[in-house]
């Protein structure tokens, strides 16, 4: 790795234990910055409910750092939409969304869209399928946006159990190893004008 990189990444790299709730909370209140949490979701049921919980007890209402909180369904063929909003969240669906403009698959579309939705100065994407969430997982992204004046972009990294059809032979992919967007966009976007 080149010394230059390296330095960046130290400097640059934080946990969620390094910014603790409170600390996070002083901040949004000296700021006045409100954040919005948006889980893209398309056919998610099993897991979105149990996120939007966890989010709402934990972020909503035990400390609220969370202004706003939105499922963006894009096309489930399942109760996706249902399940979310039982738990508390707003539930909308992508095709509602700018409707004059034809709506393409894809998490992309799904989260430039929520974009016109949301009302948050600081917006944290969560992803609608993680089998082991933690209210961490928003605290630890919005965490350097509210108290680091000089950071406008985070891009969370955690290991993702990804479950048995991921661990499959042939597959493709073991165990924790997610990140198809951030290997597949995220990464190469990032590296044309990084360290630069």
């Amino acid at each position: 790795m080149l010394e230059e990189v390296e330095r960046w990444l130290s400097r640059r790299s934080w946990s969620v234990a390094d910014r603790p709730l409170e600390r996070l909370m002083a901040a949004k209140r000296a700021s006045g910055t409100s954040v919005s949490v948006v889980l893209p979701a398309l056919d998610e049921e099993e897991t979105v409910g149990e996120i939007v919980s966890v989010i709402r007890r934990e972020l909503v209402e035990e400390a609220p750092l969370v202004d706003e909180l939105l499922v963006i369904d894009s096309g489930s063929r399942d109760r996706t939409a249902e399940v979310a909003a039982a738990a508390g969240a707003k539930v909308v669906h992508r095709d509602e969304i700018l409707p004059r403009l034809t709506p393409v698959p894809g998490k992309g579309e799904v989260l430039w869209r929520s974009l016109l939705v949301t009302g948050g100065d600081v917006v944290a994407f969560v992803d609608a399928d993680l089998k082991e969430f933690s209210a961490d997982f928003v605290a630890g992204i919005v965490g350097p946006l509210l108290t680091d004046p000089d950071v406008d972009f985070v891009k969370a990294m955690y290991d993702r159990p990804l479950g048995a059809e991921f661990d499959a032979p042939g597959a493709g992919r073991g165990a924790g190893q997610g990140g198809r967007v951030t290997e597949l966009m995220a990464r190469p976007l990032l590296n044309m004008h990084w360290p630069r």
